[in-house]
C-alpha cells in the first residue's frame, strides 16, 4: 500500500524507498524458554529533498518461536524504559521484567 493510497490529497506520485541499516549492538539471555532481549541501532540513510530520519534504537523480546518489539527510543537507555513499561501493562508486575533487568545491568556497568 502506497502513501497515496491512505491519503490521496496529500500524497505525490512518487514513491520513495528508504533504507537503513539495522546493528545488533547488545543481546542478554533472558528465562528457561530460551528467550533474550536484543537492543538494535537503526541508522536510516538520509534521501537528499526527502527522508531525513534520524538513528534510533529498538528493543525486542525473543522466546523459542517470536521476536517482538516492545520499545524505541533515541538511544537504548530510553528503549529499554519504554519496553519496561509495556511490559508491565501486557504482562503486569508479576515475575521479572526482563528489560528493567538489563537496563539495571547496563547502569551497573556505567
Amino acid at each position: 500500500m502506497l502513501l497515496k493510497d491512505i491519503y490521496p490529497s496529500e500524497a505525490s506520485d512518487v514513491e520513495e524507498i528508504g533504507h537503513a541499516t539495522i546493528e545488533l549492538i547488545r543481546s542478554r539471555p533472558f528465562g528457561p524458554n530460551e528467550g533474550a532481549v536484543y537492543i538494535y541501532k537503526v541508522t536510516p540513510t538520509p534521501i537528499t529533498h526527502g527522508m531525513q530520519i534520524e538513528e534510533f534504537f529498538i528493543v525486542t523480546f525473543s522466546d523459542d518461536n517470536t521476536e517482538i518489539t516492545w520499545g524505541i527510543g533515541n538511544d537504548p537507555r530510553e528503549a529499554l524504559v519504554m519496553a519496561s513499561v509495556k511490559w508491565k501493562e501486557v504482562v503486569g508486575e508479576e515475575g521479572e521484567n526482563p528489560f528493567e533487568k538489563v537496563l539495571s545491568e547496563i547502569q551497573e556497568g556505567e
